[in-house]
């Protein structure tokens, strides 16, 4: 039977906001987390959380103070965007529909607060077009390998940034700019992952393993393994 619980993990990706911890129903559940980093994932019941952002080792005057409804049965990564005058959530889910393959999936998200729509593509892959802030695309099935990446602004020729990406099986990749266009940090392309579910010919089972370390979030790790 599946779990009705979700899987939540932070990333930072507001450019000039400082490291910050994360409070949901007045609890500490991600500690430090800096520009452009991802926490472990974090299991939650389907809810409304109340949401608190706070610069690291602080606890007046959030950033952020909002709530964030999760629905059941999914992970969600909650991005914190915008300038630090004009931040804000992005809850972006991953489709959790298994698959039959060892192909991986990829999308391109438009993180950078202030840029102009944007196109990404992957040479010998799929191409993202006109992408606005904010926006996240639709997965796209990629074989596993090695690819470049060309961030290029929506509808020109010019390459803005370059960078290479090694796709593995079974893995969804989530491909994303932040930055600033004009500014520190700048403009660069970044990416986080996940796995996906995985049917095949032999017998499967999931394993759900959590470890917790003192003074962090619970580790959740998904595992599709032959049994």
């Amino acid at each position: 039977m599946p779990t009705i619980n979700s899987f939540i993990r932070f990333l930072h990706v507001s450019p000039g906001a400082p490291a910050v911890d994360v409070y949901a129903d007045e609890n500490l559940v991600f500690q430090n987390v800096a520009y452009n980093e991802i926490s472990e994932y974090l299991v939650v019941g389907p809810e409304d959380i109340h949401i608190e952002v706070f610069p690291a080792g602080e606890k007046s005057n959030p950033l952020i103070d909002t709530n964030v409804n999760i629905p059941p049965s999914e992970r969600i990564t909650i991005a914190m965007i915008g300038a630090p005058t004009d931040l804000s959530l992005l809850p972006i889910f991953l489709p959790g529909e298994p698959i039959t393959t060892d192909d991986g999936r990829i999308r391109f998200a438009h993180l950078s607060p202030g840029a102009p729509d944007m196109s990404l593509a992957v040479e010998n892959g799929p191409q993202f077009d006109d992408v606005a802030y904010t926006q996240v695309t639709d997965f796209e099935t990629i074989a596993p390998g090695t690819y470049n990446l060309k961030l290029r602004w929506a509808g020109e020729d010019e390459v803005l940034l370059k960078e290479t990406l090694r796709v593995q099986e079974r893995t969804a990749y989530t491909v994303y700019a932040a930055g600033l266009l004009d500014g520190e940090p700048p403009l660069e392309i970044s990416f986080y992952q996940d796995q996906i579910p995985y049917i095949g010919n032999a017998v499967k089972e999931t394993k759900f393993r959590k470890e917790v370390i003192r003074g962090k979030a619970p580790l959740i790790k998904f595992v599709y393994s032959p049994k």
